[in-house]
């Protein structure tokens, strides 16, 4: 829609109107933060179930691409029927992600369910007579801890008799947690069966996408968007794959470890250290403080063994395993994955944790990609070393002056100082 008889005054008009928009966004979101953080927690929980089968549609895609290229060379002679192949290599991964599932679940219930008396009898018979003898010791030792103490008993008594009295809207929430439970429980299965229509039309989807970018930009821009959508997907891919086979062989690791230093719950802490393993940097301790906790109660004597054992593994992971698995798939240095682990960490919690990476890492993309872009029609260089203190100089007209290295400097002044006493 045209507004003004002169194209330029339209193209005027359209960058204000955008600009003004934006910033009335920006005014919101700042000034409205909770209205507007409610209002993106609503879409996101109604869109909880597409999200799930967009997830799980990208895991399965390559099994099911892997299930075809196989059938083809070897079941059938012929070239199959692509909705025979797309169908059989749709059962597949789902078959291979619905057993993954289930032996998680076999492996861990029955060893949470007899782990319970364990745990209770060592918080009764040790861990509460060792607390109750070191608070003995400490207030015999120390009258003046034990008169502050009796100072406060009322106040320690009043604050029982509060718990107590509030012990119903604590099972409340736990009701509501165990409801949220089982929403997210529901909207999963509910998105694995998108993630089936998904890739039973992908490619249909695909077109009507690449229609859309086609239809709504020009050229010079929906080719470049095509190009890294595919170099993004391969990225990602690569990484979730990685980061997957990496937790695997650390839980692998850990449970070897465990067997042969005869430590306790060998199966749950294993478990643990494996998936908390997925989230970078902080994921190994976030997975070790709840088994050092199972090791304390179960055997104290063995926890400090346990942290040891952690980690030496941690540090096996992160400078042997993980770069030889992952390599430089990620893309990005290490501030800022520790900056989007953090800020996504806040906002959406651990799953934040879990995809704050790879999201950081398409959002880096982009803009790495339009900067080379910019710079390549300035005809500058586009390495980050040129434009390091020591390695560049920034001419009055926006020009290139390479630096000369420091040993070349030293090595000039040299020749210059023999010439000039010669």
């Amino acid at each position: 829609m045209r507004f003004f008889d002169d194209k330029k005054y339209n193209k005027i008009f359209g960058y204000c109107f955008a600009f003004i928009t934006v910033v009335l966004l920006v005014v919101l979101a700042l000034f409205q933060w909770d209205t507007v953080s409610s209002f993106f927690r609503n879409i996101l929980s109604v869109l909880e179930p597409v999200i799930w089968g967009l997830v799980i549609a990208f895991i399965m895609n390559s099994m099911v691409k892997r299930t075809e290229i196989i059938l083809g060379k070897t079941v059938f002679r012929k070239k199959p029927h692509p909705k025979v192949a797309r169908a059989i290599g749709i059962a597949v991964a789902s078959v291979i992600i619905i057993a993954v599932i289930v032996l998680v679940i076999m492996a861990v219930i029955p060893q949470i369910i007899s782990s319970i008396p364990g745990i209770y009898d060592g918080l009764v018979n040790e861990v509460y007579p060792a607390a109750e003898t070191w608070l003995t010791k400490l207030l015999d030792d120390y009258p003046s801890i034990a008169t502050a103490v009796n100072n406060e008993l009322d106040n320690i008594t009043s604050y029982l008799s509060s718990f107590v009295s509030n012990l119903a809207s604590q099972l409340s929430t736990l009701l509501t947690s165990l409801l949220s439970f089982a929403n997210s429980v529901k909207n999963f299965i509910l998105g694995f069966f998108v993630a089936i229509y998904f890739l039973a039309s992908k490619e249909l989807l695909q077109a009507q996408a690449k229609k859309l970018i086609v239809g709504l930009f020009p050229e010079k821009i929906y080719h470049p968007i095509f190009t890294f959508t595919s170099s993004t997907n391969h990225a990602l891919l690569g990484f979730i794959y990685g980061k997957i086979l990496d937790s695997i062989i650390i839980g692998c690791i850990c449970a070897a470890g465990m067997l042969i230093l005869n430590m306790p719950y060998v199966m749950i802490i294993s478990l643990i250290i494996g998936i908390t393993n997925i989230i970078p940097i902080f994921g190994p301790f976030i997975g070790a403080i709840p088994s050092a906790i199972l090791v304390l109660i179960a055997e104290p004597s063995k926890v400090i063994w346990f942290i040891i054992f952690i980690l030496v593994l941690q540090q096996v992971d992160g400078n042997i395993i993980g770069p030889k698995i992952l390599g430089d798939r990620i893309g990005i240095s290490s501030f800022w994955v520790l900056i989007s682990i953090i800020v996504c960490g806040n906002l959406f919690g651990i799953v934040g944790m879990i995809i704050g990476v790879p999201l950081f890492a398409v959002i880096f993309d982009v803009i790495s990609a339009i900067v080379r872009r910019n710079l390549t029609r300035k005809n500058m260089p586009t390495e980050t070393s040129y434009y390091s203190m020591a390695g560049v100089n920034i001419g009055s007209e926006g020009t290139i002056i390479p630096a000369v290295k420091e040993s070349e400097n030293a090595t000039e002044s040299i020749s210059t100082e023999i010439s000039d006493e010669e």
